[in-house]
């Protein structure tokens, strides 16, 4: 008999190994932040552009000064002073000095800078006491990047690094991917969105909403608050059925069994597949995905805060990632610092607070307050431990894998992957 689980694997497989052709589109440099590259980036330009200085000092020529030392100095008239961005029309002299700041231009046929701490002056006169290294503290063009180098790839994540060296290279705009758009509802006639009124007596304050449109602005990708459904269907399927094609749409609430769960009705009246709906893990078990006729993806993440979290980043993410051509995500592995025995053979995702041990090593502390309505816990911590179906419990000192937060978590656990072909699977 197959098993839940293979089910479960199956059917993400399923829908991670679908591609489907993005647009791409041109965005400023700050708005591509986090976004991904859809297309190879390379320089129209070396960079540094000319020879210039890498210190404060005196440009001059080797050869004048090789005989120097501290007993028989070398002394050279100063005939000027050239400073970054000065326009240099002429070359400078064989026996002479010119002062230079850093990043100038220097002049043929200059091939050295002598720091200004090491050079005696008195009025126009320099003088020398040692001489200089083949092209000491000159920086020369290309050094950095040279013209028709690869500076961005295809697939790979933009960070403030990659927008620092964009811009110095004058590029301004960025070929990244157009994600769909993610429409978030929120279901219950029991949630309120504003939170500057006293709370009536049995609603809560919505906090999955400002928490999902959160991690949405931190992975980089547009999203649209579309407010509370009550829990009435034909709103909802209403509501659900505006929403323009081709669209992620998440939902939090009414998709476990309960008498006002309609969802999973709802979402067969409007002609939907559903690719699965519970899945074998704690928290967030009852999780739905399926896909509307019009091509949008629907995700119904459960109600309580904990659950919508990890629907979120273990069901949602996963989709974004490979519409953009990432890879399936790989867990770090850290060492347990304590101990958690499960109760049952299922999937867990573990509130922990990641940090760096004495001896650099990855510490993992499971917290306490694992219930899927517990806020204040998931606010202290940074990384999800995930015990799989077969693994019952941990050791201090065991290894466990660990997934962070969200985007916080790229430089270690997440690697772009170049170069993979896009073409649709109707």
């Amino acid at each position: 008999m197959e098993k839940k689980d293979d089910k479960l694997s199956r059917s993400l497989a399923n829908y991670l190994e679908a591609r489907c052709t993005l647009q791409s589109e041109k965005l400023p440099l700050l708005a591509a932040l986090a976004k991904i590259a859809a297309a190879d980036i390379t320089s129209a330009m070396d960079v540094p552009s000319f020879r210039n200085s890498a210190m404060d000092g005196f440009a001059i020529r080797r050869a004048t000064i090789a005989s120097a030392t501290v007993t028989h100095p070398v002394t050279l008239q100063i005939t000027g002073t050239i400073a970054a961005g000065d326009i240099v029309a002429s070359h400078g002299k064989d026996l002479c000095a010119v002062q230079i700041t850093t990043g100038a231009f220097i002049p043929e046929p200059f091939d050295a800078v002598i720091p200004i701490e090491a050079v005696a002056v008195a009025g126009n006169k320099a003088t020398f006491i040692r001489p200089a290294r083949e092209y000491e503290n000159i920086r020369f063009p290309g050094e950095d990047v040279r013209h028709g180098q690869t500076v961005l790839r295809r697939g790979e994540v933009i960070t403030a690094e990659h927008i620092m060296l964009l811009a110095s290279l004058g590029i301004g705009r960025i070929n990244t991917w157009k994600l769909p758009d993610l429409y978030l509802f929120a279901t219950g006639q029991e949630i309120i969105d504003n939170t500057d009124t006293s709370l009536p007596e049995g609603k809560i304050y919505n906090s999955n909403a400002p928490y999902l449109m959160a991690r949405c602005r931190e992975e980089g990708f547009t999203a649209h608050y579309s407010g509370i459904i009550a829990d009435d269907a034909a709103q909802f399927e209403e509501r659900i059925s505006l929403v323009k094609a081709g669209s992620i749409i998440v939902t939090t609430g009414a998709v476990s069994k309960g008498v006002r769960d309609f969802i999973p009705e709802s979402l067969k009246r409007l002609g939907a597949t559903t690719h699965f709906h519970r899945v074998n893990i704690r928290p967030g078990k009852p999780v739905l995905f399926a896909t509307l006729p019009n091509g949008s993806w629907f995700f119904g993440l459960p109600g309580n805060p904990i659950s919508a979290a990890i629907g979120f980043r273990f069901f949602v993410k996963p989709l974004l990632r490979v519409l953009q051509g990432l890879p399936v995500e790989q867990p770090i592995m850290a060492r347990a610092e304590n101990s958690f025995t499960k109760n049952g053979n299922f999937r867990q995702f573990l509130k922990t607070a990641l940090k760096v041990g004495p001896k650099g090593e990855l510490r993992a502390t499971i917290v306490s307050g694992q219930e899927s309505f517990k806020i204040k816990p998931l606010a202290e911590t940074n990384a999800w431990v995930v015990l799989d179906e077969d693994r019952l419990e941990c050791m201090p000192g065991s290894f466990v894998p660990v997934f962070f937060f969200g985007a916080g978590g790229t430089p270690l656990s997440l690697q772009p992957l170049r170069d993979v072909p896009f073409t649709c699977k109707n």
